[in-house]
This record gives structure tokens, sequence and C-alpha cells, in this order.
């Protein structure tokens, strides 16, 4: 009884990184929350961990690609969840597509 119990509260707990990938959080908070700030610090992080162990500049790829995925995901589907003025969610879509192909020029350029 008591494990029936405790799957019940688990299924009902929410996790922030699940609800951002199914576009379950509000708009502004998955693109200047997740997508801006979030990349702020994730990229601060991975610079420092590249750095520490010696890694070359290319290796740093290896780890925004995944999270830029999670990112441009998580923005989109919280797009076509908005409710509100249809131009935010065009714009948040948009400006993915802007980093998603400046990234990808970043990547074939070398950079």
């Amino acid at each position: 009884m008591l494990n029936k119990n405790m799957s019940k509260k688990n299924n009902n707990q929410k996790n922030f990184f699940v609800d951002f990938w199914d576009g379950k959080l509000s708009l502004p908070m998955s693109y200047w929350g997740v997508g801006v700030l979030g990349s702020i610090i994730y990229a601060v992080v991975v610079g420092f961990f590249v750095g520490l162990i010696g890694l070359g500049g290319d290796a740093v790829w290896g780890f925004i690609i995944p999270f830029q995925v999670y990112i441009v995901v998580g923005i989109w589907r919280a797009s076509n969840n908005y409710r509100g003025n249809k131009a935010w969610a065009i714009l948040a879509k948009v400006f993915v597509v802007i980093g998603i192909i400046s990234n990808l020029s970043q990547l074939l350029n070398g950079y």
C-alpha cells in the first residue's frame, strides 16, 4: 500500500526540466529563463569544464549541440502552447531559427 502511494506521489510531482521539454512552462520563462539565462549559465559551466580538463575548442560543440536541441524543442513547444498574442510565439520561433542558423554557421566555419 505504501508503494502505491509513493508511486502516485512521484507521478504527480512536477519536474521543471520535463515540463520545459513538454512546452508546459510559460513562453517568457521558456525563452528568457531557460533559453537565454540558462544558456548563459550552461556556457560558463561548459567553458570552465572544457578549459579545466584541457579539451580543444571543438569539444565544446559536443556539449552545445545536445543542449541546443533541448532548448529549441522546449521553446518551440511553449510557443505552440502560448495563448497570448500570437506575435510573441512567432517571434520566439523566428529567433530560435536565427539561433540555429547562427550556431550552424559558427560550427561550419570553425568558430
